[in-house]
């Protein structure tokens, strides 16, 4: 999903009251972490009917800024954790900030902490955080975000806790790459659809595994690259509709994908895996059931 959509889909979820107490914005640059946080906080804070949301008139709206030292706006009911020292968000700095989330709110109907760099808490920080997260909240509703490049780079407990908000990669894909891998993915799944047989889906994989790169099992590019590939698949309107909607629910799947390479999982097996559990139902003879899979989630 692109970040307008996962950041519209996070919006509606505040309006109907309906957003996780925890979430890890994850992706994207940092200043787009930030105007995602500063966005969600307001809608969370603002004043109006819920469906205008935020509206950026209203004076929790107008207050709730990224303190930079350039703006001088403030919220006392929207804060900020900064990284205190040169590597590390330390555990006094965390449990000093998290004070805040003990009393009710100063004017707004509920409470917003951010964490500016989620990824550089110390063990006993997160410990904090993760504890208070997990407390009642007052009557009051109170949120957390927690901003990180890669939401990998978290604990799992506070991963576990938490609702992941993906906002893209940090630098759009090579498109000449991109199309390269669509091309392949394309003409191998169109093989597959006129009767070539499973080995046309392992031929699709491949193509998407030669295209990303998987060295690293943190990172995601891999798999977005991937998840690009299959969407303009998706795209192609001479595809029934049927088709379509397999490939965009196959290009979510690659995307929510990487979590599976933490656990020694190659991502060869990976993708032939997804692919055969969402693709293999469209063969003029298909199996009874995938007959390749991954370790579930």
């Amino acid at each position: 999903m692109s970040e307008s959509r996962q950041l519209t889909r996070a919006l509606d979820l505040v309006r109907r009251g309906r957003l996780y107490p925890s979430v890890i914005l994850h992706g994207g640059t940092a200043t787009a972490r930030r105007g995602a946080a500063v966005e969600l906080a307001r809608a969370l804070l603002c004043a109006r009917e819920p469906e205008r949301r935020p509206c950026g008139a209203c004076p929790h709206c107008q207050r709730i800024a990224w303190p930079d030292g350039e703006v001088e706006r403030f919220h006392p009911d929207f804060g900020v954790l900064g990284r205190d020292l040169k590597t590390v968000t330390s555990a006094e700095a965390t449990r000093e900030w998290l004070r805040g989330a003990q009393v009710a709110p100063f004017e707004a109907r509920g409470q917003v902490f951010v964490v500016a760099e989620a990824e550089t808490l110390s063990a006993e920080a997160g410990d904090a955080l993760l504890k208070a997260i997990e407390e009642p909240g007052l009557a009051s509703p109170r949120h957390f975000f927690l901003l990180a490049p890669n939401r990998l780079d978290l604990p799992p407990t506070l991963r576990s806790r938490s609702m992941g908000l993906y906002l893209g990669a940090a630098e759009p894909p090579d498109e000449a790459k991109l199309d390269q891998a669509a091309a392949g993915f394309g003409g191998a799944f169109d093989r597959f659809l006129a009767g070539g047989g499973g080995a046309y889906l392992l031929e699709a994989a491949a193509v998407l595994v030669r295209a990303g790169d998987f060295a690293d099992a943190r990172a995601e590019g891999g798999f977005e690259l991937a998840a690009h590939a299959v969407r303009a698949a998706a795209t192609d309107p001479a595809r029934p509709a049927p088709v379509r909607r397999r490939l965009l629910a196959l290009a979510q799947a690659v995307l929510e994908a990487p979590p599976l390479r933490l656990r020694g999982i190659s991502a060869e097996r990976i993708l032939e895996g997804l692919l055969s559990e969402h693709l293999a139902p469209l063969a003029p003879s298909a199996p009874p059931k995938a007959t390749t899979s991954v370790v579930r989630r």
